[in-house]
C-alpha cells in the first residue's frame, strides 16, 4: 500500500487483479525470494532491502 502511495500505478504492474504478485515479477527481501518466505505477507524491518525484478525471457 505504501509503495502505491509513493509510486502511483505500480501495484497494477506488480500484482494481478486478485492482488497476487504476477508470475513474471520476482520480489526479494535481503536477497531472499519472497516465494520461499511468506510471499506477500513477508514482514519487513526498517533496514530491509526490497528488490523488485521483472523476469525477462527471450530467444
Amino acid at each position: 500500500e505504501d509503495l502505491e502511495e509513493n509510486f502511483p500505478g505500480i501495484k497494477e504492474r506488480i500484482c494481478d487483479e486478485t492482488g497476487q504478485v504476477r508470475r513474471f515479477v520476482n520480489i526479494y527481501v535481503n536477497d531472499e525470494d519472497i516465494r520461499f518466505l511468506q510471499r506477500e505477507n513477508t514482514p519487513l524491518q526498517d533496514r530491509d532491502r526490497v528488490s523488485i525484478i521483472p523476469a525477462i525471457a527471450g530467444g
